[in-house]
């Protein structure tokens, strides 16, 4: 099948028909009988949760059909168990830099009555190189570190293999990323059938907002994805009275994991100078320990038409530039660019092509002080840094847990949810045209050690943001612990 630029969108006919054939199925139990059940997709639920949505009890009627699917998904796994099958896990990650379940997909391979696999999927929306070449980067990225990995996709010729072709639906489906819309239909979850339970577990943390005030309403925590998912896990505490809040199902799928990219942090981990090398722009025959080490991590939404406008960069690229060239023997830079960046620019009239931005990352790379991270892990990287310049959104949460100074870059149009205005004034803040202000950052705070935040980013981290301090668990056992118990028993 060749990849189709034109995600679903369900008219109201459509929605209608499918919301008519659920609710038909569930009067007459037909989701319990399992030839019956596997005509029925969450497409059906997802058409489900739009009829109702303007309904009076209309949460009501979603949360019996919602219930009803879930069953078909617990009953397939049930008769694999007593068949002595492995329940089939599938991860579908679309960038290896926002992939958070390492641990998880470990601990549930590492059990045998599970089997883990990781189906990295293409990204629509993009130009046929700037896919190819993230989802290259993507799969690349699983195959070199040992994961049972699946090619689905030819960036040449865009032939896209599907369910199956490699082995058949999945029993249960881990998503890292709400953005269904943004993959190709075939891995959609509105096209898998009720016998497949989902999962999510987020790349970020929720701390942006829309002008409106309403993105983490409508976009996250009552988003329909959230409402099709068995199980929903939050990051924090406020995540989860959101859910609770907001959400159709009242939050009876969400539970408060804390994040399990986060758990690197409560290990200690060592470094050789070989690994710090490996990582940051150290010139030869110099000291590494001479060297600062700095992040910079610009977000993707340039220009003025983005749901959540954050970025920065088309007023700051070319000072970055300078100031390594600057601090050539003080301090080294690793630029941190979210994935999407070269297409928000070129797509904003900030560059003229993908081109030009390549360009503008090999200047980056043949200064000797610096390096350039696109995809892979970067806890790693946050580990060793000495600090962060950026107006990234959730890294203003994430890099509280290195304990490290950050300097957020404004622009009048960011917005901020509760969790994000609490986290936030932990931070060092100057507008992203203030280029004294970045300098000064660098002089008195890195360079010069006078971190006068310290203490209070202390303080919010404990009380937002230590999760495994107030669970008393770390997320990866309380996420596996969970999904065991309840398909396990």
């Amino acid at each position: 099948m060749i990849i189709d630029n034109n995600p679903v969108m369900m008219g109201q006919d459509e929605i209608i028909r499918l919301a008519t054939e659920l609710a038909e199925a569930v009067d007459n139990n037909w989701l319990a009988d399992g030839e019956k059940a596997a005509g029925y997709t969450y497409a059906h639920l997802v058409a489900m949760f739009f009829a109702t949505g303007s309904m009076e009890d209309g949460n009501k009627l979603y949360n019996y059909c919602y219930d009803a699917a879930i069953r078909c998904g617990k009953s397939n796994i049930d008769k694999r168990l007593r068949d002595g099958q492995k329940i089939k896990v599938a991860f579908l990650p679309i960038s290896a830099a926002e992939w958070p379940a390492e641990r998880i997909y470990n601990m549930l391979r590492d059990d045998d009555r599970f089997l883990p696999v990781i189906v990295p999927v293409p990204i629509i929306g993009r130009t046929k190189e700037e896919r190819g070449k993230t989802y290259s980067q993507t799969y690349k990225y699983f195959e070199e570190n040992g994961y049972n990995v699946e090619h689905v996709y030819d960036p040449d010729t865009e032939e896209i293999t599907g369910w199956e072709d490699i082995g058949g639906v999945p029993d249960v489906v881990i998503h890292v990323t709400p953005w269904y819309l943004d993959m190709v239909k075939n891995y959609q979850i509105i096209n898998l059938p009720f016998s497949v339970l989902n999962v999510y577990i987020s790349y970020g943390l929720t701390v942006g907002n829309s002008q409106t005030g309403r993105f983490d309403e409508l976009c996250m925590y009552n988003k329909e994805f959230m409402n099709l998912c068995w199980r929903v896990y939050t990051e924090t505490k406020t995540d989860y009275e959101e859910f609770i809040r907001y959400e159709a199902l009242g939050g009876k799928n969400v539970r408060n994991s804390g994040y399990i990219k986060m758990d690197y942090f409560y290990d200690e981990h060592s470094y050789t100078e070989k690994d710090i090398r490996n990582m940051w722009g150290i010139p030869e025959n110099r000291d590494a320990n001479g060297y600062k080490k700095v992040i910079i991590a610009p977000h993707f939404s340039v220009g003025d038409t983005n749901v959540l406008s954050f970025s920065t960069f088309d007023k700051n690229m070319y000072f970055y530039i300078y100031l390594a060239k600057k601090y050539k023997d003080s301090i080294s830079f690793v630029f941190k660019p979210h994935p999407n960046l070269r297409n928000g620019l070129v797509k904003h009239g900030y560059m003229k092509s993908i081109d030009e931005y390549e360009a503008y990352l090999d200047e980056f790379r043949r200064l000797p002080n610096a390096r350039v991270q696109e995809e892979g892990s970067y806890l790693e990287l946050f580990d060793t840094s000495d600090a962060m310049i950026d107006d990234s959104i959730s890294f203003v949460g994430e890099y509280l847990y290195t304990g490290k100074p950050m300097l957020f870059l404004e622009r009048p149009e960011q917005r901020f949810n509760e969790l994000g205005k609490k986290i936030i004034d932990a931070h060092y803040k100057v507008k992203g045209t203030d280029y004294y202000g970045i300098d000064t950052f660098l002089e008195d705070v890195v360079l010069a050690g006078n971190d006068t935040r310290k203490d209070i980013r202390q303080r919010v981290y404990e009380e937002e943001l230590d999760y495994a301090g107030i669970n008393g668990i770390k997320a990866s056992d309380y996420i596996y612990n969970d999904i065991a118990n309840a398909l396990l028993g």
